[in-house]
């Protein structure tokens, strides 16, 4: 289950499941932190990568919940972000899964409202762009609000209510009561959707994005010799005994750590070397030699999982000052 467009911080920071018995089945709800931090895109990224810890503890899912406000005006950057990034993240096959939850439905007479326009209208595009059609019908839409709650805590509280208001509150709860029930009988309809499949997807990114500095060293090394050979060529034409010398090549090489390493990349803890005609980063600080971390990507600056790690202060996220001999 995910929740989505949240203004603000998240309300729910991390996955938290729920069970409820239900006859002779237990239904499991999924609480998840929302799409649209306004901390960050990063913080958006953590996120998600909570959610995708969280949930590979399951074999599947039978539905992923999309929770909408029905009274968005304009398709902002906002929105159009937390509907694609969602998007993005999920398997295919989990289009069959997806359900939206229209929340605080009675101010727009328990209908989808303005929403609905922009929603559809950025379903269709992801449609041409992706060429996946995710449904979006009266089957898999219901609307819901939570003013029968707020009427039993009124009532607890010794608060009186008219009978014009009274019978508000009771027409909301049974809409609401109708909704859950079409709900329950929609979802048992579903095929499973292997979480496996959806994991699969993002650590495929993920290993694609760790691709990128590899290929920039490659494309970086092919364009010195490229140079190399111009400047070999000059040389031998000018003096053909040095033909049989070759043409001059920069190699990589690289040497994989015996264990993986935290260090620092302040600019007081590392220097930048000469190796032949390349420059390179040392780090001279090294906070965790062997650091088995988990959770944390390679090469990655600012990792918020580092925070964790034996050398970091829990209260202050900086290094224990202690010395390593």
């Amino acid at each position: 289950m995910k929740n989505l467009v949240i203004q603000g911080h998240s309300n729910t920071q991390q996955c938290r499941s729920f069970v409820f018995p239900i006859g002779d089945r237990n239904l499991r709800f999924i609480d998840t932190p929302g799409i649209g931090d306004t901390r960050s895109i990063e913080q958006d990224a953590a996120n998600f990568q909570d959610i995708l810890t969280f949930i590979s503890q399951y074999e599947h899912l039978n539905g992923v919940f999309i929770l909408l406000k029905p009274n968005e005006e304009r398709l902002n950057v906002f929105f159009r972000f937390c509907i694609n990034e969602l998007l993005r993240h999920l398997h295919v096959d989990a289009k069959q899964n997806i359900l939206f939850i229209f929340t605080n439905a009675r101010s727009t007479f328990f209908m989808p409202g303005t929403t609905k326009k922009l929603l559809q209208g950025l379903l269709n595009k992801h449609r041409e762009e992706q060429n996946v059609d995710v449904p979006f019908t009266k089957e898999n839409t219901f609307l819901f609000d939570s003013e029968p709650f707020r009427y039993l805590a009124l009532r607890k509280n010794g608060i009186q209510l008219d009978n014009e208001q009274t019978l508000s509150y009771i027409k909301s709860w049974d809409h609401s009561v109708k909704e859950c029930t079409r709900l329950m009988a929609y979802i048992v309809t579903r095929p499973l959707h292997g979480i496996s499949k959806t994991l699969s997807l993002n650590e495929a990114e993920q290993l694609i994005r760790k691709l990128s500095r590899p290929i920039a060293e490659t494309a970086r090394l092919i364009e010195e010799n490229i140079q190399l050979a111009k400047e070999c060529k000059e040389k031998v034409l000018s003096n053909s005994v040095i033909v049989s010398q070759g043409i001059p090549q920069n190699n990589a090489e690289v040497k994989r750590l015996r264990h993986p390493r935290t260090v620092c990349a302040d600019k007081k803890c590392c220097r930048v070397i000469q190796d032949g005609n390349q420059q390179k980063l040392e780090y001279l600080s090294i906070c965790h030699d062997v650091c088995y971390l988990k959770g944390v990507v390679q090469e990655k600056l600012s990792d918020p999982e580092l925070e964790y790690c034996e050398a970091m202060d829990p209260d202050t996220g900086k290094m224990f000052e202690i010395f390593f001999y």
